[in-house]
C-alpha cells in the first residue's frame, strides 16, 4: 500500500466496472432537520453502491455566525460544501498520486470564495446569490515532479465528482411535500 490507499482494492473495482457498468453507479443522499434558529442536524442516507448497500450511519451539525442570525456552533453551508469539494479533489489527488506510484507526505488544499450577501438579503435583485468563481490551490510535498503533480491536478479536474459538479451546470429538481 502506497500514501495508505489500497490499490488493489480500486484496481478490482475498477475491472467489476469494466465488466458491469451497473456498478459504476453510486447513490448518495442526506436528510435535514431544523432544529432551532438556524441550527439544522444533517444525517446521511445509506448508500447504494453499484450492486451493493451500504450503511451510512453518520450526521452532523450546520449553523450560522452569529451575524446571520446563528449561534456559531458548527460550521455554515457554505463551508461545508468547500470541504465537501475539497475532500472530494484530494481523494482523486491522492488516488492519482498512488496510481502514478508518487509518495505524498504532505497534501493541503486552501479553496476560498467570495460571495456578495445583497441577493441572498433580497436587497438586490441582480446580485448573483452564489460563489461567482472559487480559489483553489494545492500545497504538496512529495517525491514527485513538478510536471507530475501538473498532471495530478488536471486529472482532479477532469475526474472529481464534486469539481465537476461545481464547474457543470447541474439540473436540481424540487417540490414541496406536506
Amino acid at each position: 500500500m502506497l500514501n495508505n490507499i489500497n490499490m488493489a482494492g480500486l484496481s478490482e473495482y475498477a475491472n467489476e466496472v469494466k465488466q458491469d457498468d451497473i456498478q459504476s453507479r453510486a447513490t448518495y443522499g442526506v436528510t435535514l432537520n431544523w432544529e432551532s434558529g438556524t441550527k439544522t442536524q444533517v444525517s446521511t442516507k445509506n448508500m447504494v453502491f453499484g450492486e451493493h448497500k451500504l450503511i451510512r450511519d453518520f450526521s452532523f451539525t450546520i449553523d450560522e455566525p452569529t451575524q446571520f442570525l446563528g449561534v456559531n456552533c458548527a460550521p455554515n453551508p457554505a463551508e461545508y460544501m468547500l470541504g465537501g469539494l475539497a475532500g472530494c479533489m484530494a481523494v482523486t489527488f491522492m488516488a492519482g498520486a498512488t496510481a502514478m506510484d508518487i509518495k505524498i507526505d504532505k497534501l493541503q488544499l486552501e479553496i476560498d470564495g467570495e460571495l456578495d450577501l445583497k441577493g441572498f438579503l433580497g436587497l438586490n435583485e441582480d446580485s448573483d446569490v452564489g460563489f461567482p468563481e472559487l480559489k483553489f490551490i494545492f500545497n504538496v510535498e512529495g517525491n514527485g515532479t513538478q510536471e507530475q503533480y501538473n498532471s495530478l491536478l488536471e486529472r482532479v479536474q477532469k475526474h472529481s465528482p464534486n469539481f465537476n459538479t461545481f464547474k457543470n451546470e447541474v439540473k436540481m429538481i424540487g417540490k414541496l411535500a406536506s
